[in-house]
């Protein structure tokens, strides 16, 4: 059990202990909270999302939210055997003052009651002996219509209206109302049939309906904060003006408890659920209910009008359905939904206030877009061999940030090794303020080129100042006495995020770099820059491929500049030896072009030829992994490179959006590099260089070459025709000093 959860149960039996008058919430009757003491609420998966899909999770949620249709959202993905993304974003208040949303937040699930609570009570029930689908209902209340079923009821076939005045809503008034279509005839959505539903499991099982379903389902599924009437604590989400009361006027009126409406859960809870029903009954190896139940209950039937099992929705059409035909789930009118597919073997749970903070949010076409992105995405590996600074940092209770005022130096590819925004974690990091979030070039979302603007984050609503934006960034540092740096380097010296990160140096601020590695691995290489005055391509003597992890680097350049030393939350086991797919990390791009780890190995390289009428690939698919222009002879070139080992050329003609021939089909050649290769791409940008110059002397502008190697000699040989060996010439003697110069600052091996 979370101890967080089992702090905020104590602390609320503790308050109704102490208060004999007061009605206990079912939330926390005994046999409940037994069972939850007994199971972990939820199991490691071994396997997460792919990045591209946490990714289109996160940008349906970030639009949602700046659109204002809901302040924010819980969100879970998994299988039978666990959860493989587990995410929190944006806010559960915004008014009077805003509160970040959490993973543990407990919602209203409004008409998902229904399912969760209702429908399965009824599977348990008729499990048990005490209850069949097709029993009149008039045998159990006596009342009743004698030709509507507990089937038509779970269906809503049962041809009662879907609602009365809130003052009718009672048992007897229902049993009274005329029915609208007979029996069996029509699909007709009723939350009238489900009060009656939780009235009826409640005269069978002869108890309150509240206690039946917590002793029955929630404490042997080990449920830890899902019941009802949980009343005004701060982990429960607010509707509209509504906070730790049902919204559903019904419910509320009959006191919080109903079949239709009034339970509240998170999503872990539901999660639990959800794995449950995916384990034909079990979860954890402890079996809640028996096989053929769970696949009675959860069948999908046809009924006139409609697709349904009995207690939960089906697609309505299956042709056109995101998860598969055999797939249901439910959805509640506060903003939550439960989806669940047992041919993939996968479930989305999605919880959201959409009513706080003004009653108008809309959530169902962001909650289908999520299901959608998950439907037939491939789970990889959650094995990662390398302990990040972030995790480590988060691991050890965020102590070393214990009291501070923080200003992150971050973007959207700084992530756990979950794949959560480092920017996230430190929203909601104890004893940690976070003043504002100061960007590099791209921005937080990293898909800029230009200048970009100051802005606010909407899933957490931390400021923004832009390093890279069109004004003065002199009030990046103000008002905080720390600097927290996590940023996603290429390696490369031109990469912009080394000069953001002398910034945050040069700040007079304490500096914090949460270690990353260095997708480049730790070898430097190519010449050292010479140029002067520094600039954003060019902020301090390094070599194209300067071989450190940031925090490294930090170190050295803090060193070389005469500045404070800064603090380094390190790497756990990563050496120099690693590229990036070395590490079972989960790659999220650093810069809009830098698309993969192998765009990241070439990057410094054929970057070079960035500043020459080449194109580099930029608004192709393959950015730095193609080159070519208008007047390029593919083959011609290709023969005058030559073979180099682990690294393929091949022609392909391509039409970029962007760069200097932007929608012109330029003849060219991709780069292909071999599974294990561990070529350096400087010599393969050498070779290139040369043989360009061979093959179109007129054509090819060599001069711009020269921009970003930073090295007058290597460029005016490459003007005198030199071979590739001759252009690398200087660069080993220039390579050791650096070497040397570097060597007190480096902290792996």
């Amino acid at each position: 059990m979370r101890l967080g959860a089992l702090v905020t149960l104590t602390a609320l039996i503790s308050v109704a202990d102490a208060s004999p008058g007061a009605p206990r919430p079912a939330l926390l009757r005994a046999p409940h909270l037994a069972a939850a003491r007994a199971l972990s609420p939820r199991a490691p998966a071994g396997l997460r999302l792919p990045a591209s899909t946490q990714l289109a999770i996160e940008r349906e949620i970030d639009r949602a939210i700046d659109r204002g249709e809901m302040p924010g959202a819980v969100v879970i993905v998994g299988r039978r055997d666990g959860i493989s993304f587990r995410r929190a974003f944006g806010a559960a208040r915004v008014e009077p003052v805003r509160r970040a949303m959490t993973e543990g937040a407990i919602f209203d699930l409004a008409s998902v009651t229904k399912a969760v609570a209702t429908a399965t009570a009824v599977a348990a029930l008729v499990e048990d002996g005490r209850l069949g689908y097709d029993d009149p209902v008039r045998r159990h209340l006596p009342a009743f219509d004698p030709r509507v079923t507990v089937r038509h009821l779970l269906t809503h076939t049962s041809g009662l209206p879907a609602v009365l005045d809130v003052t009718k809503s009672t048992l007897p008034e229902i049993s009274r109302a005329p029915l609208v279509d007979e029996p069996g005839v029509r699909h007709r959505y009723s939350d009238l049939g489900f009060i009656a539903l939780g009235e009826l499991v409640a005269r069978v099982a002869g108890e309150r309906f509240e206690g039946f379903v917590a002793r029955r389902l929630f404490g042997p599924l080990g449920l830890v904060d899902t019941g009802f009437r949980p009343g005004p604590s701060p982990r429960v989400v607010p509707t509209d003006e509504w906070h730790g009361v049902v919204h559903d006027p019904r419910a509320r009126a009959r006191g919080g408890v109903a079949g239709h409406a009034g339970l509240f859960s998170t999503a872990d809870d539901l999660a639990r659920v959800a794995r449950m029903l995916l384990g034909g009954g079990t979860i954890d190896g402890r079996r809640v209910l028996r096989a053929e139940t769970v696949r009675a209950m959860t069948e999908v039937h046809e009924v006139p009008g409609a697709r349904v099992t009995l207690g939960w929705d089906a697609p309505d059409d299956p042709a056109k359905a995101v998860f598969s035909a055999r797939s249901f789930g439910h959805e509640g009118f506060t903003g939550t939904s439960l989806w669940v597919d047992p041919d993939r073997d996968r479930f989305v749970v999605f919880l959201s206030s959409r009513l706080h903070p003004d009653g108008e949010g809309k959530v169902a076409p962001v909650a289908h877009a999520i299901r959608a992105h998950v439907a037939h995405a491939r789970e990889v590996p959650d094995a990662p061999l390398i302990e990040l600074g972030v995790d480590r940092l988060a691991r050890e209770g965020f102590l070393a940030l214990g009291g501070r005022r923080v200003a992150l130096l971050t973007h959207g590819a700084a992530r756990d090794a979950s794949g959560r925004r480092t920017l996230d974690l430190l929203a909601a990091a104890p004893g940690v303020e976070l003043v504002r979030v100061v960007t590099p070039e791209h921005g937080l979302s990293v898909a800029e080129d230009g200048p970009v603007p100051d802005g606010r984050d909407g899933r957490t609503g931390v400021p923004i100042v832009s390093l890279y934006g069109a004004g003065t960034v002199h009030h990046a540092w103000a008002g905080v006495d720390t600097v927290v740096v996590d940023l996603v380097d290429a390696g490369a010296r031109f990469y912009t995020y080394v000069a953001a990160l002398v910034q945050a140096l040069e700040s007079g601020r304490r500096v914090v770099v949460l270690d990353r590695p260095n997708p480049s691995g730790g070898v430097p290489a190519g010449p050292v820059s010479r140029a002067v005055p520094r600039s954003l391509i060019d902020p301090h003597p390094l070599p194209v491929i300067h071989g450190m992890t940031l925090g490294e680097l930090a170190r050295f350049i803090a060193h070389e500049r005469g500045l404070a030393t800064p603090e380094v939350v390190a790497l756990a086991g990563w050496r120099r030896s690693m590229r990036f797919r070395d590490t079972g990390l989960e790659w999220f791009d650093p810069s809009p072009n830098l698309r993969s780890p192998r765009a990241a190995l070439l990057y410094p390289g054929v970057a070079l030829f960035e500043m020459t009428n080449l194109s580099v690939g930029r608004g192709t698919p393959t950015p730095f992994e193609w080159v070519g222009a208008p007047w390029l002879d593919p083959g011609a070139v290709i023969a005058a490179v030559g073979p180099i080992e682990g690294v393929a050329l091949a022609p392909a003609a391509r039409t970029p959006e962007r760069g200097p021939f932007r929608g012109e089909r330029c003849p060219g050649l991709t780069i292909s590099l071999a599974p294990r290769a561990e070529a350096s791409p400087l010599p393969l940008a050498m070779a290139l260089a040369h043989a360009l110059r061979t093959v179109h002397p007129r054509e090819w502008d060599h001069r711009g070459v020269g921009v970003l190697l930073g090295s007058p000699d290597t460029l005016a040989r490459l003007g005198q025709g030199a071979a590739p060996n001759e252009l690398m010439a200087g660069w080993p003697l220039e390579l050791e000093a650096f070497a040397v110069r570097r060597r007190p600052f480096l902290l792996y091996q």
